[in-house]
C-alpha cells in the first residue's frame, strides 16, 4: 500500500505544536544538507517538502503527517528544523531558531528519534559534531545520513560514510549513504523510521 503523507503545519514557536501526541521524528542539518529532498525521496511525493537553494530557507518546524500503510495505519511526524549553520541569517533570528530548537529537542516528549544529516562531499563542521554530541549525551535514537552521495564516486561513498561515523565518534552501525537523485538508502532509512515510530 502506498505511503500516504501531507503537510500539517509550520510552527515558530512551543504553542503552535501539534497537541495529539503522535510519535515524531526529527530531521536536524546544516542549511542546504538536502533535508527537503530526503523527505519528498523517503515519502515519494516529489512537492510534498519545499526544496531551495537559498540556504536558511527553512524557519520554523514543518510537521509532515505520514501514514505509513495507507490512511487506515497509525499516522506519524516527521519534523523538519530549521537548518543550522548559515550565516547570512541574522543574528536575532539565528538565536530565535537556536531556542526553538534547543526547546524542542530537550523538551518534545513525543520527540522519538533524529535523522541527523550531513554532507558527504565535505567533513563535518563544528556544528555538525555539537549536534551529534548532544544527540549521544541525551541519548536520542539516532541515524547519521551521509546526503547527496551521487555526488561523490561509488568507490569512495563507504570509505567517506566511515570517516564521518569516525569525525561524530559514532558507530558506522548508525550511519547511511543516501541521494535523493538515485534513491541509494531510501528503503533501510523508510525501514528505520518506521521501527521508531513503533516504538
Amino acid at each position: 500500500m502506498a505511503i500516504i503523507s501531507e503537510f500539517l503545519c509550520s510552527a515558530a514557536q512551543r504553542d503552535q505544536l501539534p497537541k495529539d501526541r503522535l510519535v515524531e521524528i526529527a530531521l536536524a542539518g546544516r542549511s542546504n544538507v538536502g533535508k527537503s529532498s530526503l523527505i519528498n525521496k523517503l515519502l515519494g511525493a516529489s512537492k510534498l517538502a519545499r526544496t531551495s537553494n537559498t540556504p536558511g530557507r527553512t524557519q520554523t518546524l514543518n510537521y509532515y503527517r505520514i501514514f505509513p500503510e495507507g490512511k487506515s495505519s497509525k499516522p506519524f511526524y516527521l519534523v523538519d528544523m530549521p537548518g543550522y549553520g548559515f550565516a547570512q541569517v541574522s543574528l536575532v533570528r539565528r538565536a530565535r531558531w537556536g531556542q526553538l530548537i534547543e526547546n524542542y529537542l530537550t523538551t518534545r516528549e513525543t520527540l522519538r528519534g533524529v535523522i541527523h544529516l550531513i554532507d558527504m562531499r565535505h567533513p563535518p563542521q563544528p556544528l555538525d559534531l555539537q549536534m551529534s554530541e548532544w544527540l549521544q549525551h541525551f541519548e536520542k535514537p539516532f541515524l547519521v545520513i551521509g546526503t547527496k552521495s551521487d555526488k561523490i564516486a561509488k568507490t569512495k561513498v563507504p570509505e567517506q560514510l566511515l570517516q564521518i561515523a569516525e569525525d561524530l565518534n559514532v558507530d558506522s552501525n548508525d550511519t547511511l549513504a543516501f541521494s535523493a537523485e538515485t534513491g541509494l538508502g531510501r528503503d533501510p532509512l523508510w525501514r528505520w523510521v518506521l521501527n521508531v515510530a513503533k516504538g
